[in-house]
């Protein structure tokens, strides 16, 4: 693991092309202090349930939002891989983590919100991906590994959107791979600033009504 400080969009810069062309996933978080624990994870109800326990949870909640989404659903005979894409990018606690393979995308949710710390963006170095076709059944799962789902959501597509799967989801994911990334708090806002110029930004992430309102709220009142 190598930790870099990232205090401007020059070093941002420097440290993504230091990269070459290895392939590597990025996600932003706005505390550093935040592990690599999906959401479903976080939960005190949940970290005291076996692991068997906790799938039947996860299936139930999944079920559930099969049924009542279904009108909304881009495809009624979405997979549970998709389903679980879907579901956690409009936050329903999964097993799953966001990641994207845009660095900006990663450095702007590190610095999105108002936050009196430091930030962090992870960098994950790994090659391979889980073909998913191979597990119909992701619950099935026994390894972390990433996946890329087909993009049934606009979001998806607009922030490069990936994820990895975590067969046992209240457990941080550690690894010689991951890099941290740290941005000082004296920086964040500057930051946020400078991908606006660059075109990241909440409008251009999250391509609908919600994202649209919240960019111009923050373009022309003093929102941080």
């Amino acid at each position: 693991m190598v930790e870099k400080t990232i205090n401007s969009f020059a070093v941002l810069h420097e440290a993504v092309q230091k990269q070459g062309k290895k392939f590597i996933i990025y996600r932003g978080v706005k505390d550093i202090a935040y592990e690599l624990v999906p959401k479903v994870g976080r939960y005190a109800k949940f970290k005291e349930m076996s692991i068997e326990h906790l799938e039947k949870e996860e299936r139930y909640m999944l079920r559930l939002f099969r049924e009542r989404a279904w009108s909304n659903l881009p495809d009624v005979k979405s997979t549970n891989w998709e389903l679980l894409a879907l579901s956690q990018h409009h936050g329903l606690p999964t097993r799953l983590l966001d990641w994207s393979r845009n660095p900006l995308v990663a450095a702007f949710f590190a610095v999105e919100e108002k936050h009196d710390g430091d930030s962090l963006i992870y960098a994950f170095h790994h090659k391979t991906f889980i073909e998913i076709d191979e597990y119909p059944d992701p619950f099935k799962r026994k390894s972390v590994g990433k996946f890329i789902p087909n993009h049934i959501t606009p979001r998806i597509t607009a922030q490069a959107g990936l994820f990895t799967i975590h067969p046992d989801p209240r457990k941080p994911l550690t690894s010689r791979e991951i890099d941290r990334w740290v941005i000082p708090n004296s920086c964040r806002k500057e930051l946020k600033q400078v991908l606006y110029k660059y075109g990241i930004h909440r409008a251009s992430l999250f391509p609908d009504l919600d994202g649209l309102s919240k960019h111009i709220a923050w373009l022309r009142t003093d929102e941080y």
